[in-house]
Formats: structure tokens, sequence, C-alpha cells
């Protein structure tokens, strides 16, 4: 697969774009383009064009991949870790951002899953104006003073983590394999000492909420339902402090 994306045009990369059905078909998209296609500026202009398509596909595959709003409903699966992008590979027109983005290391906007037409409209222009050589200024992301884990610390990215901690049959499935696979277990050990706990993608996510909301360790007492509960009585007064770098509870 990787070397037959290497030899595919300008012209089959852009139809490869619109159809791309795996999380690994978009990243031999991404690579074979970064590798051949990087000072195409015509390339370039015709993937500004598909920004304003919102046609949709439920990506396979997604094992390790990270996009915060697709955790929070349901289309991927959160494993502890992996790669964050914060477009929307869902969508042509978030995946042809994410390669304008990694083909010019610009940033003009991201693409959401709840990006408006308008809002489209309006990050197509500017990579239309600035492939015309226009000055176009740069979208300047959230910043999270003394975060220890920036990828993990906007609102989107509490929401899902939450949200992941929630009972679901696949995120078990996960866990059973891993543990299988790596430890020969048919089931989590009882020594909360032991390495196999990290099988379980939840023992990640309760720990960078603590760290996120400045406890020092992992506090049992606050499990998956007391974090859904919190996060619905407090989402919309969650304020990030920068000196502690955590959130607060805006009073």
């Amino acid at each position: 697969m990787y070397d037959d994306a290497q030899k595919l045009t300008t012209s089959e990369l852009l139809e490869k774009n619109l159809n791309d059905k795996y999380w690994s078909e978009v990243f031999l998209t991404l690579n074979a383009s970064v590798n051949h296609y990087i000072d195409d500026k015509n390339y370039l202009k015709s993937l500004a064009e598909q920004i304003t398509d919102t046609t949709e596909t439920k990506l396979k595959g997604t094992s390790r991949l990270i996009i915060w709003d697709r955790i929070s409903n349901g289309d991927i699966i959160f494993e502890g870790k992996g790669l964050v992008i914060e477009n929307d590979l869902f969508t042509v027109a978030g995946r042809a951002n994410q390669l304008l983005q990694n083909l010019t290391n610009k940033n003009f906007g991201f693409v959401t899953i709840n990006s408006t037409k308008n809002e489209l409209k309006t990050l197509k222009n500017k990579w239309i104006d600035f492939l015309n050589e226009k000055t176009v200024e740069e979208y300047k992301p959230e910043q999270f003073k003394n975060s220890k884990i920036p990828e993990i610390s906007s609102l989107s990215a509490v929401k899902a983590l939450i949200v992941s901690l929630q009972a679901n049959s696949l995120k078990d499935e996960i866990t059973k394999k891993c543990l299988k696979k790596v430890y020969n277990l048919d089931k989590m050990p009882d020594d909360k000492n032991s390495s196999a706990i990290y099988c379980d993608p939840d023992s990640y996510t309760y720990a960078y909420l603590a760290m996120l909301f400045g406890d020092e360790k992992v506090n049992e007492s606050k499990d998956a339902k007391w974090w859904l509960s919190f996060w619905n009585e407090n989402k919309d007064n969650l304020v990030w402090n920068p000196e502690n770098g955590i959130y607060e509870v805006k009073k």
C-alpha cells in the first residue's frame, strides 16, 4: 500500500482524499502528498476547493487516532494514548484542511464536527488567498499555559476523556485483547501495581483527569459516574488557571 501511494498523481490523490475509508488510507494520502507535492500550487489549490465538501465517512481502523469530538460521539474508542488530530478527518473538508496544513506548515483554522458551511467557506477563501500570495492572518490556537500535556487540555478533550470512561463493550474488548496478548491473562490482576492495568484505557484517563483538575493522585472515589455528573454540572463554568496549569470551577 505504501509504495503504491507514493506513485499516485495529484489527480489520483485528490480522488483518494474523497474516498478514503480507513485511517491508514488517510495517513498514506498525507504521507504521499508531503513526500512528492509539497510545492505543487495547483494541487494545493485543488485541495482548498475540497474545504467546503462536508461529505462524511465513518473511518475504520482508528486505533490510536485521537479526534476528541469523535471520541465524544462514540465514533472512536479512546485507548489512552495516540496521535491527536484537531481536524475532523471523518469529513472530506477536514482531511483537505489537514493536508494543506501539513503541506504548507500554515494554520488558518481547524475543520471540526461543528464547523458551519459559512465557516468552511471562509476557511476555503483564506487558503485560496494565501495560495495566491495574499497576506492572511494565521489562526492562533488556545494556549494552556503551564499545562503538563497541552494536547489533552482543551475542554473538548476533557469532555471526551469523561465520555470515554463510561461503560463500553468495545473498550472492554480492547482491554481483554491486550491482557491476553501482552500478559497472557484472562482478566485484570488484583495487584494495582501491576503494569497490566495499563491495558485498560481508563487507567490513563483517570490519571489525565486528575492532572487536569489538580489532584495529586487519582482519587478512586471519582469514578466514571462521578466525572460525568461533574461535567454535566460544571462544563459551562470551567476556567483554565494559567498559574497552576489546571481547570477550576468559576465561582
